[in-house]
Formats: structure tokens, sequence, C-alpha cells
């Protein structure tokens, strides 16, 4: 007989005995205390994802962050159009001559004022971005707990079951598997639309 016809009796029985066990344990506990169990833990799960992108709060971010990046842009252009104007300048200018000298040092700090400019809106809209996105990130954890007391639920999970694993390195492709934390989560668990419905109507 092969071994797997022999293991697989002998798992499935003891699978009943554990569930038998558990009743057992569960009624017992119920004689002993004098009360009843308490209840199943409902677990949900959520795209969260999907809710960063659906979520109204998300699109007002995204407004304030154009608006900003629109403010830089044009400081920006204004010292750019600086730096164009002195370098036709320059460019009309004999070589060696004062004003040719003045004006080539004019250029150059106009040209660092520029440069200067452009690492600064990065940074500027990295930090902001970063700042913004902490914020909705927030907003949704308040928002999910509130609407799981309010609806008898135990846990909200982030459904990361659906990761793909077709590119990358064999290192980062295993470094992936161990940061997976669901393998299989029900699609009649998950509430995003329900949340995100919710947190919008908030």
């Amino acid at each position: 007989m092969k071994r797997s016809a022999i293991i697989a009796p002998v798992i499935a029985g003891s699978l009943v005995l554990l569930v038998v066990a558990g009743l057992i344990a569960t009624s017992s506990y119920a004689v002993r205390s004098g009360t009843t169990p308490p209840p199943t833990a409902i677990v949900t799960t959520v795209d969260l994802e999907r809710i960063f992108d659906q979520i109204d709060r998300r699109a007002d971010a995204e407004f304030e962050l154009d608006q900003l990046d629109e403010a830089l842009r044009g400081q920006m252009e204004t010292l750019r159009q600086v730096a164009d104007r002195l370098k036709q300048d320059l460019a009309l200018l004999v070589p060696g001559t004062e004003q040719y000298q003045k004006t080539e040092k004019d250029y150059k700090q106009a040209a660092l004022d520029f440069g200067a400019m452009v690492e600064f809106r990065r940074a500027k809209l990295d930090a902001a971005r970063a700042r913004a996105r902490a914020e909705i990130y927030k907003q949704i954890i308040k928002s999910a707990a509130t609407y799981a007391a309010a609806n008898g639920i135990a846990y909200i999970i982030a459904d990361d079951s659906e990761t793909d694993f077709a590119h990358g390195t064999d290192r980062q492709i295993v470094q992936q598997m161990l940061l997976q934390r669901i393998i299989y989560a029900s699609p009649e668990c998950n509430i995003t639309d329900d949340l995100i419905a919710w947190i919008n109507e908030r």
C-alpha cells in the first residue's frame, strides 16, 4: 500500500478528532463557567490600495498637491527666465570687459538659483505627498475602527493574497513571499466597497 494512502485516512481521522475535541472543550467550558462561550469573531478583509485610490480625501489631497506644484513651477519659471535673459545679455557683450564679467557672475548665480529651485520643488512635493499619504492612512484606520465597532466586526485585515510574484530576482521573490500575510481570503469577506462608501459619506 502506498504511503499517501495510509497518511490520508490518518490525517482525516485526526481532523475529526480535533473537531470533536473542540466541541467537547467548548461544552465543558460552558458547563464549568455557567455561561455560554464567547461569540465567534467576525473577520473581514479590504483592498487597502483601492481604498486609497477611491476615497474622496485622496482627490482632495491630489488637488492640494497640484496647487502646490503649480506655485513652485511658477517660481521655477521666473528663475529660468532670469537666467535665460542674462545668458542672452552675456552673448552680446565683449568678453573680458567689466560689464561682461558682472553679467557672467550674475548669470552663474541665476543658474545656481534655478538648479536649487528644481531640487527644492522635488523635495517639497515629496514631503507634501508623504504627509498627505500618512494623513489619509490615519483617516482610513480611524474610519475602519469606527465602522467595525458599528457593525460588530472584530478584525479588518488588509488582503495581500493576490500579490504578483511574477517579476523580480529570486531573492526579491523570497522576500515578497516572507512578507505576505494572507494566502487566501474569500471574496465574501471583502468589505472594500462598503468601507469606501461609508468613509466618503462622512
